[in-house]
């Protein structure tokens, strides 16, 4: 059997406040593999190149949700057309989207000490594909405009953790109705042409777009439920309320279903997304500029993933 592969991210939150979690995992992994500390995108290229070299057969990220994206698009980029190995998540993020929706549960240590058993007794080991999404060179799972990209500039901003992120929250709630302005700055409508599938283009105004290859969204919330179904495409959703009504929209729009006012979902392999000038967007929770008002969204190709 091949070696483990892992790849560390010191720039991770939890990473941060645990600094001897690196040598822990070492400790785990053991003479079973290899285990990296990256810090740049150049760094990625150069381990990508080098677990290819050795032939590893389990690649493990220990790393938030922009960890992992940024992780296998180094490598999807360097194999190729050759196979990447299986990709296991350590929960290294302080949400883990991607892990969530596979299932996994424990801490990094807990995870990979699974993981090195396993290996070393030869148990064949549970798995699940997802496919990706293509966005500008980048790929990822969980794609989001407007609200979403506001709300992460201030999460981010603030570096308060859920708690705080949801204090912030109440706080565009109530500027909504007292008027300080944060509302204002935070939700507001944008003009998108849509084109699914090469097919015709519609245009609508949005508060929020999303497009997924995942079932559930942060905390669980199961927003793409076509997803069980379709497993050739991604959805995708838009909440098409003025942003003036978001706050009362919008969580009602969370558990209606498709298709209802307030609410317009789809599945489509590819989206042309077409706005009045460069917007921002998120890509599994890092934030980017789109190159152009035109943005195209594809399908990637899909990744086996380890569930123990």
């Amino acid at each position: 059997m091949s070696g483990i592969g892992i790849i560390t991210n010191p720039h991770s939150k939890l990473n941060k406040r645990n600094p001897s979690r690196t040598a822990l995992l070492g400790y785990i992994l053991g003479a079973k593999g290899q285990l990296e500390v990256t810090s740049s995108i150049e760094d990625l290229g150069r381990v990508a190149r080098e677990f290819k070299d050795q032939s590893i057969s389990l690649l493990a990220i220990n790393g938030g949700d922009g960890t992992i994206c940024r992780t296998l698009t180094a490598f999807l980029n360097e194999y190729g057309e050759s196979p990447l190995p299986q990709v296991v998540l350590l929960r290294g993020g302080t949400i883990n989207v991607l892990a969530n929706n596979l299932g996994i549960k424990g801490t990094p240590e807990q995870v990979l000490y699974r993981l090195v058993e396993a290996h070393s007794a030869g148990i064949e080991l549970p798995t699940r594909r997802l496919s990706t999404l293509l966005v500008e060179g980048t790929y990822g799972f969980l794609f989001g405009n407007g609200v979403a990209t506001t709300f992460l500039k201030e999460y981010y901003k603030r570096k308060s953790g859920p708690v705080g992120a949801a204090f912030w929250v109440l706080a565009v709630w109530a500027s909504r109705f007292f008027g300080s302005g944060l509302y204002d700055r935070v939700v507001h409508d944008q003009a998108l042409g849509l084109t699914p599938d090469g097919g015709d283009r519609f245009d609508q105004r949005t508060c929020a777009l999303f497009c997924s290859t995942v079932e559930k969204m942060p905390l669980g919330y199961h927003m793409f439920p076509q997803l069980r179904a379709r497993k050739d495409c991604f959805q995708c959703v838009s909440f098409t309320f003025a942003a003036k009504d978001a706050v009362w929209q919008l969580p009602v729009a969370m558990i209606k279903k498709e298709g209802t006012a307030g609410k317009m979902g789809f599945c489509a392999r590819e989206l042309v997304i077409e706005a009045e000038a460069p917007f921002d967007y998120t890509l599994d929770g890092e934030l980017y500029l789109s190159a152009s008002s035109r943005l195209h969204v594809g399908m990637g190709p899909d990744i086996e993933f380890v569930t123990i």
